[in-house]
């Protein structure tokens, strides 16, 4: 018998991806969390840790970007959109870093809670590599806590990404590269319940 198709694995298409973040609010969250969080000025040097299909560059100022995701699909809708930009399609395992310590900001959004936690270690060393003395990684996942919303609870445990964590497990992990992690719940920027963890881990060796 023919098995059913995953309807999660639709969204490894960017189209199918790109128009379920509209639907529940990513690209919205996406927006927000590059105005309010992640505070990132024009000409600055950017890399894009998990950056799918380059949704949120609509949200940056003229800057030094790259973008590197996995999904080789993710990948090609991400060049045919943004052929200026420098992209890579592979793993954070065999991410060849050019430029060591010259960025200034290293992005992840949604990307934290599908790793787990060696992987997350290998992610935070890459960025740790990648920027400069007192660049800022800024991430944003979603978060279980105390008293949540079952609703918004209920999402996360549908949600895509298997390694969700709380905001202890999440911190003390990037305590282990960054000296100075701090953090913000969020819970109003989707459309639909849905609690976020805003993370700022600054380079201060």
């Amino acid at each position: 018998m023919r098995k059913l198709l995953d309807p999660r694995s639709i969204l490894k298409l960017s189209y199918f991806y790109t128009t379920y973040q509209y639907l529940v609010g990513g690209i919205r969250a996406r927006r927000l969390f590059i105005e309010n969080d992640a505070r990132i000025n024009a000409g600055e040097k950017v890399l894009d840790i998990g950056c799918g299909p380059g949704d949120i560059l609509r949200f940056l100022p003229e800057v030094n970007y790259t973008g590197c995701d996995i999904n080789p699909k993710y990948i090609k809708t991400a060049r045919e959109h943004y052929p200026q930009y420098d992209f890579h399609a592979t793993s954070i395992e065999k991410f060849k870093l050019k430029d060591p310590q010259t960025f200034d900001v290293v992005i992840t959004t949604g990307v934290i809670h599908h790793l787990n936690d060696n992987q997350v270690k290998t992610l935070f060393n890459l960025a740790k590599n990648a920027l400069k003395p007192e660049g800022r990684l800024v991430t944003f996942d979603g978060c279980y806590i105390a008293n949540q919303n079952p609703i918004s609870k209920k999402f996360l445990d549908m949600d895509r990404g298997n390694f969700i964590r709380n905001e202890k497990e999440y911190v003390f992990l990037a305590k282990q590269y960054f000296s100075d992690v701090k953090t913000k719940i969020d819970e109003t920027y989707f459309h639909i319940p849905y609690t976020s963890l805003i993370m700022e881990c600054k380079n201060n060796s």
